[in-house]
């Protein structure tokens, strides 16, 4: 296995960041409306074409949410699982049914979704409950290969399968799977984050110097170049996104553009209601 190549300077993880031939490595797709077959359909782990089609799907959940109501839904509960409070918030605010059954599976579904090769049967059936709870239409899941980009540079054919299977499973299921994504990367980074500032000194703190993300994985689909270092096709990539963090630049906690997160006035939010309440947060949480 080729060992990766690990940028840790600031300017160097924002330039690896902008890069469009360094993609987050393609997660394989699997049987249908399990965890595998989730990867292979969110935004996250998505490039080109077909991941500006399913972030457009995030972005316009996200657009719905009122982070003022999110943090008094946050604020309320005493769940000891920060992550049932996470996602039964965003459940809620999004207009699902049975935010609590909603977030007990999201939580299921979290333990296996950030393995390359996750082997899951609770967490499988925990996706193909929550299909049909998104409320976006058809809760069925056909087996279709969604595509993916080559890490050798080589198009395997992401961007045209992607459209088709689109097309085949319908648009409901694209949304499904991607609302199903955003409450999971919600339920584990906003967590951490809270669980950093609680161990720490607050939010702003957590957020430079114990971010919930602490490394980043690319892996060039092209031969390119960053800081000077070649990078051929297929090369892996990490970010020391801790490493590279400077006390007077923007935390690197959300990432960067093109590719920065768009929950973050929304993770803020919700860590904010469970760390101060409902009322106005403080410094820190800006």
């Amino acid at each position: 296995m080729t060992e990766p190549i690990v940028f840790d300077r600031y300017d160097d993880v924002i330039a690896a960041l902008a890069d469009a031939s360094l993609v987050p490595p393609p997660a394989a797709d699997g049987p249908p409306g399990g965890v595998a077959w989730l990867r292979a359909r969110v935004a996250r782990f998505g490039s080109g074409e077909v991941h500006a089609r399913r972030r457009a799907l995030v972005e316009a959940d996200l657009a719905s949410l009122d982070p003022g109501a999110l943090r008094r839904a946050a604020a309320t509960g005493c769940a000891s699982d920060v992550r049932l409070r996470v996602v039964r918030a965003l459940a809620a605010q999004l207009g699902l049914a049975e935010p609590e059954a909603v977030a007990r599976d999201v939580v299921l579904v979290a333990r296996a979704y950030f393995a390359d090769a996750p082997d899951d049967p609770e967490a499988d059936a925990a996706v193909a409950r929550l299909l049909p709870a998104m409320g976006c239409g058809e809760a069925g899941a056909e087996q279709e290969d969604p595509g993916q980009e080559g890490a050798g540079g080589e198009d395997t054919g992401q961007e045209g399968a992607g459209r088709e299977s689109a097309g085949r499973e319908g648009a409901g299921q694209e949304r499904a799977a991607n609302r199903i994504g955003l409450l999971v990367q919600a339920c584990e980074a906003t967590a951490a984050l809270v669980e950093h500032a609680r161990r720490g000194t607050g939010l702003e703190a957590a957020l430079r110097d114990d971010p919930p993300v602490r490394m980043m994985r690319r892996v060039a689909a092209r031969d390119t170049a960053v800081a000077g270092v070649a990078l051929p096709a297929g090369t892996p990539v990490l970010l020391d996104l801790v490493a590279a963090q400077e006390p007077d630049r923007e935390p690197l906690t959300f990432g960067a553009s093109p590719r920065i997160c768009p929950g973050r006035a929304h993770a803020l939010a919700i860590a904010g209601g469970i760390l101060h309440g409902a009322s106005a947060l403080g410094e820190e949480s800006r």
